[in-house]
């Protein structure tokens, strides 16, 4: 697939809202050297058991259209359980099989970085501040 022929994506497309989280395709303030291949999440609420599969059938589905530099902003994340984290390492999974792009969460929340960082994931679920920060760790 060229360049010129890289899906783009509506917010229709990926914007979902249940009970305890809401999810959408941030398409603006990008910065320049984001990749063509990058999809950008703004997600907020609760990443547990009921709203888990949902989230990880959206990251499954944008993959599967081409997208592999997957980039998450946590900020508004107040809480994360064990299948919440199934999803981010389903999705680290799934792309390091497909032997392209990663996964990157970049300005999380107190309690997210808490439970990364207790469940030792830190190395696979990488974490930056920014945005910015995030591209520069998953293409450098």
């Amino acid at each position: 697939m060229g360049a010129d022929d890289f899906p783009n994506l509506d917010k229709e497309e990926v914007d979902f809202t249940l009970k305890e989280l809401t999810v959408n395709l941030q398409k603006k303030d990008l910065p320049n050297n984001l990749p063509k291949e990058a999809v950008v999440l703004k997600i907020s609420g609760e990443i547990n058991l009921y709203s888990a599969h949902a989230l990880k059938e959206k990251i499954f589905d944008l993959i599967d259209k081409g997208f592999v530099y997957i980039f998450i902003n946590m900020e508004n994340i107040h809480y994360i359980d064990s299948s919440g984290l199934a999803v981010f390492m389903s999705v680290h999974a799934k792309l390091i099989k497909n032997e392209k792009g990663g996964l990157a969460m970049y300005a999380p929340s107190s309690q997210v970085i808490k439970i990364i960082e207790l469940t030792k994931l830190k190395t696979l679920i990488r974490m930056t501040k920014t945005l910015t920060d995030a591209i520069d760790v998953l293409l450098n």
